[in-house]
């Protein structure tokens, strides 16, 4: 079996993932009351509407730090640093492709994209690889150290046992760094030196930034329509391990129904399943808007800077 046909039974084995879980969110969203939860909420649909796109606004400004990080990891890995204001409306723009099917599309035109400002292949590769391990160690550390003790299937967790793991992981990680640093594999496929310790620490500290904006707006969610949350640690946790769930299946679009499967699956016992099923679905729909709005100021901010061939021929 070729490495093409290998790729492409996993994407569609993730898509299958993807849509089983929708079609079993749909059913116990039809199954647990959640639609008459809906129709008993204490406010307004015009004040429901607003919440909505005041969280998705506020979501599409928690996923500039990520952007953010994506520029230091870039710049960090380039003999001449790119221009902030492209590589950043590069990243907005190009973020929308994570819904089409694969859950690639967004890295493969980020890649394509960022190539027109100078960077190397091996640079953006490696910048790629680096974002997703920071974002991971973000979602499962967060999950780990957070309060998942009222979490289904993590109530037994000892916090130590979260630690050393914790702390292994990122043992693991530094290990293999030094080991291909000392072997010189960088060197030997062209790839450019890694970046500095404290740019990476300042990339994990956006990642860290964007999981915690994204449980304060759930938490946000469910006071206001009137749900009893009662650990924002809970809602952390339960809403970095969901997804980190959802990006490591791949082929599912967006993370789409795995994300919230996973969230029902470990905050159902605490918040209630059709409270559970209601709020990650209300927050499905902020971070489709929020991704919405980020793409389109992320294309008018791209079109105003024009194309940088034609710039540097001009010069």
């Amino acid at each position: 079996m070729t490495v093409a046909n290998t790729r492409g039974l996993v994407r569609a084995a993730g898509l299958a993932i993807s849509v089983a879980a929708v079609v079993w969110i749909g059913s116990r969203f039809a199954e647990s009351g959640a639609p008459d939860l809906i129709r008993r909420l204490p406010i307004a649909r015009w004040t429901l509407v607003v919440d909505i796109l005041a969280a998705a606004l506020a979501y599409a400004t928690a996923l500039l730090a990520i952007a953010f990080s994506w520029w230091r990891l870039t710049a960090a890995l380039s003999v001449t640093p790119p221009p902030a204001h492209p590589i950043l409306a590069t990243w907005a723009a190009t973020q929308y492709g994570k819904y089409l099917p694969g859950n690639v599309a967004h890295y493969a035109l980020r890649h394509a994209w960022s190539r027109r400002y100078g960077l190397s292949h091996a640079g953006l590769g490696l910048a790629s690889i680096l974002e997703a391990a920071l974002l991971l160690i973000a979602a499962l550390g967060l999950a780990l150290l957070a309060d998942a003790r009222q979490l289904r299937g993590l109530s037994m967790l000892d916090p130590r046992l979260a630690i050393a793991l914790l702390v292994a992981l990122i043992v693991f990680l530094g290990v293999a760094l030094h080991f291909a640093r000392s072997r010189r594999f960088l060197e030997r496929f062209h790839v450019p030196a890694l970046p500095p310790a404290g740019t990476l620490v300042v990339c994990l500290v956006c990642c860290v930034a964007f999981f915690v904006i994204a449980a304060g707006l759930l938490d946000g969610l469910a006071h206001a329509r009137g749900f009893t949350v009662e650990a924002f640690a809970m809602l952390l946790a339960a809403s970095a391990a969901s997804w980190a769930a959802g990006f490591v299946v791949i082929g599912a679009p967006g993370g789409l129904g795995v994300r919230e499967a996973a969230f029902v699956a470990l905050a159902g016992g605490a918040l209630g399943e059709s409270q559970a099923l209601l709020l990650i679905g209300l927050f499905r729909i902020v971070t489709f808007l929020g991704d919405t709005l980020l793409f389109a100021a992320g294309a008018i901010a791209l079109r105003r800077a024009g194309d940088p061939s034609q710039s540097r021929s001009a010069s």
